[in-house]
């Protein structure tokens, strides 16, 4: 799930840190979500259940956009990010067993030269290397592809080659 939270003072996502204890992927930063499960209807039902198990986030309240293109993560995991509004104000509750931390960060914050660079290094899959650095994480992988993909089709981002 792609969480956005439109706030008077602009856009917002809302991102994860997964816990340390986590067979896979611990410790990064990522977006609300997981595995479908065999009674989840679609991959929509399994991004609001997820969402709802690891941060608290009401299905209800989620208003949902659409969905970006299949990325394939580390591991062989095939990611399917769900774009959906919630609102400004959000209590989240977070599952320790699957999430260290959940933050909301500014999406202009995200564009902004200094907090996004793209390295030389180029993944095993072949895919370029981004970087965010917002709330003193540092996201990259296929978070940080899935949030350029994103800002290009929503926010008219362009990365510019180093």
């Amino acid at each position: 799930m792609i969480p956005i939270q439109e706030r008077q003072d602009g856009d917002y996502l809302v991102l994860t840190k997964r816990a340390d204890h986590l067979s896979t992927h611990k410790g990064q930063i990522a977006f609300p979500g997981g595995r479908v499960d065999g009674s989840d209807a679609d991959v929509i039902a399994t991004a609001l259940r997820e969402s709802q198990e690891e941060i608290g986030l009401d299905p209800k309240c989620v208003r949902i956009l659409g969905r970006l293109d299949e990325f394939t993560a580390g591991y062989g995991l095939v990611d399917t990010p769900v774009i959906g509004v919630i609102p400004a104000v959000c209590e989240f509750r977070v599952d320790p067993t699957e999430t260290a931390a959940v933050a909301s960060v500014p999406i202009a914050a995200l564009m902004q030269p200094p907090n996004f660079i793209m390295d030389d290094y180029r993944s095993p899959g072949g895919h370029p290397n981004y970087h965010f650095y917002v709330n003193g994480w540092d996201v990259w992988g296929v978070t940080a592809r899935i949030i350029v993909q994103f800002l290009e089709l929503v926010y008219d981002f362009r990365v510019e080659p180093s």
